[in-house]
């Protein structure tokens, strides 16, 4: 996988819509989580630790991401270790999907008026491009 899916203004619509929630991480962390568990409430078993330790990794990891879609020396070994996890979690290819409307839903109900048909777009080929190396590498 590469990023040659997204383009640099994909990249530019992602990191700044990313930056005007980054004050407030731990609104789309707590909007994230409660979508998730409201939308497939069999995962929940699967956060078996501090679900306000996970947050902050959802955050960091995410934070990562972002700042990695331009440098795939970075951003696919990180997808990999995180697809690998995700395996050991228990987490199968079909949840990818539903984890996808959960963090799109979650974004745009964060970002408000912010959330453009382009900053949704940009975000939603982020999701599809990482998501798809992840998936194929973690379950091949």
């Amino acid at each position: 996988m590469t990023t040659e899916f997204l383009s640099a203004d994909d990249i530019a619509h992602v990191r700044t819509s990313f930056d005007r929630i980054w004050s407030g991480a731990r609104r789309l962390s707590d909007v994230f989580y409660e979508h998730l568990f409201e939308a497939v409430p069999e995962v929940r078993p699967m956060f078996r630790g501090d679900i306000e330790e996970q947050k902050r990794k959802f955050i960091g990891t995410l934070a990562v991401i972002v700042g990695s879609l331009e440098n795939p020396a970075v951003l696919l070994p990180a997808a990999e270790k995180l697809a690998q996890q995700h395996v050991d979690y228990g987490v199968t290819p079909l949840h990818y999907s539903v984890v996808g409307t959960v963090l799109l839903a979650s974004l745009a109900r964060c970002l408000d008026g912010h959330w453009t048909p382009e900053v949704a777009d940009a975000w939603t080929k982020a999701y599809r491009v990482l998501t798809a190396h992840m998936i194929a590498t973690a379950y091949a």
